[in-house]
C-alpha cells in the first residue's frame, strides 16, 4: 500500500493534457511554466538531498550504534532471482549493503546474534531471509549465530513476525539496521512491537552532503532518490493512519 507511481510520468503525462486541451486557457503558460520547475525539481540533487535529508538528519552518522543490544536485526529489501544466465539468487543494492553492515558490525562492534528478516518473493520462491544469511556466511559470520524470519513482506510484518521470535529467545533490546531514510518507519513498527530499538542506519543518501558543480544540473538518480523518499513519507503517513505506528 506504500508503493506509489512514479512522479516523473506523472508530472509528464500532466504536460500533456496541458498542451493537448489548454493552449486556450489564459493560464496554460503559467501552468506549463510551473509543471516545468516540478520536473526540473524532482531531477535535480540539491533537492533530492533536502528531500532525503528529512528522513535521515534524525539520525546522527555514526560506524557503531550508540547503545548496547542483545541483538542485531537487519531488514531484507530486493533480490535478483535466479536464471538462466545467473544461477543465483543474488541481494539487491539495499539488500547487500545493509548485510555487509551488520556483519560488519559483528565483527567490528559486538558479536551478536544476527537476525535476517526477509520473507518470500512473490511468485519467485526464493527467500530474501536465505539471501542476506548466505551473505553473511560468505563474511565469515558463524550460521549458529545467524536467525532466520521467514515470513515477512513488509517492513510492518518484518517487525511483527520478528519481534515474536526474539520474545520467544528473551531478547528485548535490538540494533536495527536499515538504510538511514527508511529507519524512520522501521523503528517506530518495531517501538510499536514492544522492543527496545538503537538505530544501526547505514547508507546515508544526503548527510553528509557534498555540492559539486555537476549538482546544478539534472540528473537520473536525483529522481530514484526523490521517489524512494517520498515512498517513506507516504509510508510513514499510511503506517500512521493504519495505526501500526
Amino acid at each position: 500500500m506504500t508503493n506509489i507511481p512514479p512522479v516523473l510520468p506523472l508530472l509528464l503525462f500532466a504536460a500533456l493534457l496541458l498542451a493537448v486541451f489548454g493552449r486556450s486557457s489564459p493560464r496554460f503558460h503559467r501552468r506549463i511554466t510551473i509543471l516545468c520547475v516540478l520536473l526540473f525539481l524532482w531531477s535535480w540533487p540539491p533537492f533530492a538531498a533536502l528531500l532525503n535529508a528529512t528522513l535521515e538528519a534524525w539520525y546522527p552518522v555514526r560506524p557503531y550504534p550508540a547503545a548496547e543490544a542483545q541483538a542485531v536485526v537487519v531488514l531484507g529489501g530486493a533480490v535478483y532471482a535466479h536464471t538462466p544466465s545467473q544461477p543465483e539468487d543474488l541481494p539487491g543494492i539495499g539488500t547487500l549493503l545493509r548485510t555487509s553492515y551488520a556483519g560488519w558490525l559483528y565483527t567490528h562492534w559486538r558479536p551478536l546474534p544476527i537476525l535476517v528478516s526477509g520473507g518470500p518473493l512473490d511468485a519467485l520462491h526464493v527467500s530474501v531471509s536465505g539471501v542476506m544469511a548466505r551473505v553473511l556466511e560468505e563474511r565469515g559470520i558463524p550460521p549458529s549465530m545467524i536467525w532466520r524470519e521467514n515470513s515477512s513482506r513488509s517492513t510492518y510484518e518484518n517487525a511483527v513476525y520478528s519481534a515474536a521470535l526474539l520474545r520467544a529467545r528473551g531478547i528485548r533490546t535490538v540494533a536495527l539496521v536499515t538504510e538511514a531514510r527508511h529507519m524512520l518507519r522501521a523503528e517506530a513498527c518495531f517501538r510499536r512491537q514492544g522492543l527496545d530499538v538503537v538505530p544501526a542506519p547505514c547508507c546515508y543518501r544526503a548527510l553528509p552532503y557534498r555540492f559539486r558543480w555537476t549538482d546544478l544540473l539534472p540528473k537520473a538518480r536525483a529522481m530514484t532518490e526523490n521517489e524512494d523518499a517520498l515512498h517513506e513519507w507516504i509510508g510513514l503517513l499510511w503506517y500512521f493512519a493504519a495505526r501500526r505506528i
